[in-house]
Order: structure tokens, then sequence, then C-alpha cells
């Protein structure tokens, strides 16, 4: 028997967790590519317009790239990611 006990773990540890950052409406704008999670259903759309509701929340008006969407309208808060347009 050897003198040295080595623990052996089962469960993979991250040394730390990717940090999750809450999209704003100022990272958006007309022209950028983002990805939607709507009702758990995700998907990538062309931004056509950013508005203000009176509610002070923002609205995008998009163009789903998969033409059997049928969603709109998404708001800022079910945006997952933005790719922005270059040349800005």
């Amino acid at each position: 028997m050897s003198s040295d006990i080595h623990q052996v773990s089962l469960l993979k540890i991250e040394p730390s967790a990717p940090s999750t950052k809450r999209t704003t409406s100022k990272g958006i704008a007309p022209g950028d590519i983002v990805e939607i999670d709507k009702r758990g259903r995700r998907f990538h759309a062309l931004v056509l317009e950013l508005q203000q509701l009176e509610t002070n929340r923002f609205e995008l008006n998009v163009r789903p790239l998969d033409s059997r969407i049928s969603y709109r309208t998404a708001s800022v808060r079910e945006v997952v990611e933005v790719w922005r347009r270059g040349g800005r």
C-alpha cells in the first residue's frame, strides 16, 4: 500500500461559469442580426426598427431569417445574442 491518498472526483467542476450579461437596447440597432428566444422557440432575425413604448420598454420590429417563423416583434428581454452590422 502506498501512503499517498488520492481523492477521485466524480463531478467535473468548471473554474468559472461564463457571465450572463443582460442585453440592453443600447446594444441593438437596425440592421443587426439577433437571436430571439420567444416562448422557448429560438430563431434568428434581422432588426428593422427599435421602438420605445409608452411603458418605456423597447420593442424590436424584426424580420425572421427563417420563413417558417411568424413572429414580427420581440422585446429586448427576449434577445439572447446580438451580431452587429459591420461598418458603423
